[in-house]
Formats: C-alpha cells, sequence, structure tokens
C-alpha cells in the first residue's frame, strides 16, 4: 500500500491513509411498520438511504444494528442486471427465480405465459440474457417478480429504464397486485407516478425518516425541503441540482424564464406571453435526441406538457452546448407553476429534473385579483414549441 501511495504523490495524488473510524451512516434508527395490501412510497434525494433500505428488506444487506422482520415471500426488482444468471436464457431465469421464491416447477410453468406476454420478448426467450437490452431486461424482471405471487414486492427506480407503454402497464400491475391484498414498497423519484401508485408515502433526508403520512401531504413536505431560495428568480442552474436522474450523456444546466420583453424574471401576468430557455450540455452524443417539457401546480398535478420526437433525428453535436428555447402557446391560472424538463432518446431518460424551476402567475401587473373566466379550469395543454439550437 506505501508503494501505491508513493506513486499516486508523484503523480500529485492526494493519497492519505484510510480512516478506519470515518463511518458514513447511510440510515439513523429508521423505524416504521407496513400493513398488508398497502402500497408504500419512499421518496428522497439520491444519498437519502432508499437504495440501501431497500436492499436490507430485501436480505441482500446485513444492517449494522436493529433487524428487519418480513412476514411473507419477498420479490424484489432494485437494479437492472441483479437477480438473473447472464448466461440462461430468459425461460431458464424464469425457472430459476421461482424455485428461488419457493415456488414449485409445476407453479411457475401455470404462470410462464403471463410472464413471457407481459414481458413481451417472447422473440428471445431462449437467448441468454446477457444480449438483452437494459429495457427487456427489466421488462421481463418485472414480469417474473410481479407474476410469482409474492406477498411482499419490493421496486426500485429501475422502471425508469423502460418506455413509457411499458412503465403504465408496470403502474397497473402494480396497482392490481395492492388489490389483491399483497403489499407493495415502491422508490422512484418520479413523484406523478408515485401519487398515481402509492396510498401512503415516506419522505427520507440524510438518512432519516422526515415525513411519513398521505402521499399528497409527503411530496408536499419533499418539494418544500428542496425549494431553491433563488426559486423566483428566472434562472436556475442546476450543477448542483440533487432531484435529478438518467444515464447523463447530456446535462441540463440552466434554466431561464423571459417574459413577453424579453426579461428575465420569475413572476409573469395572467395570459402573458413567455418563454421558456434550456442549456444544456453535451458530454457524449446521443442519437433521437427529444426534449419533453412538464409543466405542474403545487400539487404536482401536470397541466402542460412539450415534445417533439422528429426536431433531433440526427446525433447531437460531440461537444459544447444545446440551447433549447420553446415559447408555450397556453393560458396557466394564477398561482405557482413548475418547471420538469426531461431529455431523452425515447428508449431511456437521460436528465430528468424534478422541479427545476418554479414561477409565478399573476392575476394582473397589480397583483390583485380580478375574477378571470370561471370556464378556464386546470387541465392539460399541448404546448407547442420553437427549437433553437447553438
Amino acid at each position: 500500500m506505501s508503494d501505491l501511495r508513493s506513486i499516486g504523490t508523484k503523480f500529485g495524488l492526494p493519497c492519505k491513509p484510510s480512516d478506519k473510524n470515518n463511518e458514513f451512516i447511510a440510515l439513523d434508527k429508521v423505524s416504521f411498520s407496513v400493513n398488508e395490501g398497502e402500497v408504500l412510497g419512499i421518496i428522497g434525494a439520491n444519498g437519502a438511504g432508499k437504495s440501501t433500505l431497500l436492499k436490507i428488506l430485501s436480505r441482500i444487506t446485513e444492517p449494522t444494528s436493529g433487524k428487519a422482520v418480513l412476514r411473507g415471500r419477498v420479490a424484489s426488482l432494485l437494479e437492472v442486471g441483479t437477480g438473473f444468471h447472464s448466461e440462461m436464457t430468459g425461460r431458464e431465469n424464469i425457472y430459476l427465480n421461482g424455485a428461488i421464491y419457493g415456488l414449485t416447477r409445476k407453479e411457475i410453468k401455470k404462470q410462464l405465459d403471463s410472464i413471457i406476454d407481459f414481458s413481451e420478448v417472447e422473440e428471445f426467450i431462449d437467448t441468454p440474457v446477457k444480449r438483452y437490452s437494459s429495457g427487456m431486461y427489466v421488462r421481463l424482471a418485472f414480469a417474473v417478480a410481479a407474476h410469482l405471487q409474492p406477498e411482499i414486492l419490493i421496486v426500485d427506480e429501475v422502471l425508469a429504464v423502460g418506455d413509457i407503454d411499458f412503465q403504465k402497464r408496470c403502474v397497473n400491475k402494480m396497482k392490481a397486485i395492492s388489490r389483491s391484498g399483497r403489499t407493495i414498497l415502491f422508490v422512484s423519484h418520479n413523484l406523478q407516478t408515485v401519487r398515481s401508485t402509492c396510498s401512503n408515502c415516506m419522505v427520507l433526508k440524510n438518512g432519516k425518516i422526515s415525513f411519513r403520512g398521505p402521499t399528497h401531504q409527503a411530496i408536499n413536505h419533499y418539494v418544500e425541503s428542496h425549494t431553491s431560495v433563488n426559486e423566483l428568480s428566472g434562472v436556475v442552474k442546476l450543477d448542483k441540482h440533487t432531484q435529478r436522474y438518467g444515464t447523463g450523456e447530456i446535462l441540463i444546466e440552466e434554466i431561464r424564464i423571459y417574459n413577453s420583453e424579453g426579461k428575465i424574471t420569475g413572476k409573469l401576468c395572467y395570459r402573458e406571453a413567455f418563454s421558456i430557455e434550456l442549456r444544456c450540455r453535451v458530454i457524449e452524443p446521443v442519437s433521437q435526441l427529444t426534449m419533453f417539457l412538464s409543466l405542474c401546480d403545487e400539487e404536482d398535478v401536470p397541466h402542460g406538457l412539450s415534445y417533439s420526437c422528429d426536431q433531433f433525428s440526427d446525433p447531437c453535436p460531440d461537444t459544447g452546448f444545446i440551447t433549447f428555447r420553446i415559447s408555450p402557446e397556453t393560458t396557466l391560472l394564477p398561482g405557482r407553476h413548475y418547471i420538469l424538463p426531461c431529455l431523452s432518446n425515447l428508449n431511456r431518460a437521460i436528465d430528468q429534473v424534478q422541479r427545476a424551476l418554479s414561477f409565478q402567475v399573476l392575476h394582473n401587473t397589480n397583483d390583485k385579483s380580478p375574477s378571470f373566466p370561471i370556464s378556464e379550469t386546470r387541465g392539460s395543454y399541448l404546448i407547442s414549441g420553437k427549437w433553437k439550437i447553438k
């Protein structure tokens, strides 16, 4: 070890002896119970302890103190690549996982067709899974976990790898599992999915439970605890934003809001035209790049979506920056609104940021409260956008 340190020092690398007393506590006095048939959402920033908690509950990691008591058969879907033998075919892995769950060959065979149909990998079911794409792998893994009738289903953020249609089917399947009286623990950064799926929710922060209660209250607590002090400045830099996920080939670095006069602001008037500009840094080129831009209200209910699947059919620049300028053609009601940008290549999320920036829509320039048409209620609007590439 001393030789390695001397080599590192020679090249100017800081090589300090390891401090055995420097411990990191991933979870600290976390205690909770989940009732039979309950769908519990678990949310929190990256590093809050969510994945560690699920690994303990799945018997992958042993806690240094305390214990986890689970009554019933547990099926876990944590990371892509966990639970399958890469050299075995999809069919063989189905039987292998069924045996691990304690099912007989007859019981597994009874569910085999349903698993293959749900996963949509029938053409490759007798191919070794090491040749599967990440999306195929997750589809089969979820189908196995959901159809082998576990009393407790544990699902981490892996559903983000699948396409939108598959995510919807997974959500519907989890709801059906819950209705049958089985328990689900669901971790996700997608707050809308958590809201539509989970009856209750738990917020983890720095390894501790900061809130436990109804899902809408938990989401509000989570969002408020991560609200930026400059949220109404009209501009935000996302270099240190932790509420994001994706593969990371391209990163959204800055978002700006411009009013009808072309000035950066976080306050707009009712019916005022505005535009949203996103500056993205290209780390690796991505083909078929798509920008999704969602708007939501304070209850995390989406009411605007701008997308284009054909603007970036060619690979984006190898390096440098891309600037997207979108001018929404919609009317937002007075109140607080949030921007949720997402870069995708149609198959996976490259960079998705939760509530990246908020802005206020006022009743008028004096911030008074005149009446506005009652027919204009909250809903979903298609926002047409113009793209500007630099």
